[in-house]
């Protein structure tokens, strides 16, 4: 047997390991938590993709970014460094579920 005690000490020691875990890679992925922001949305796919949005950094030319436009948000790549005004944040990783 692969663990020698009760199924409520696995469970809580699978807990403890996953939120350190979690703990960890958001160490990794929000830098600054006070800008960073995680957006959910449908991907093509059908599956759920989850985005990092920076509003701190200033993306160029060519970045993915979360657009204000008179419609509301959308996701698209900055073309000219003019229409500044318009990004709500820049994405810095997209997440899929598998």
């Amino acid at each position: 047997m692969p663990f020698d005690s009760s199924y409520r000490d696995f469970d809580r020691q699978r807990y403890i390991d996953s939120r350190d875990f979690f703990a960890g890679l958001a160490k990794v992925i929000v830098k600054e938590p006070l800008s960073t922001h995680i957006v959910r949305i449908a991907a093509p796919s059908g599956k759920t993709r989850y985005l990092v949005v920076d509003r701190s950094k200033i993306p160029a030319e060519g970045d993915i970014a979360v657009i204000r436009t008179d419609n509301g948000l959308r996701i698209g790549r900055v073309r000219r460094l003019a229409s500044l005004k318009n990004i709500w944040g820049k994405v810095i990783w997209i997440l899929q579920e598998a």
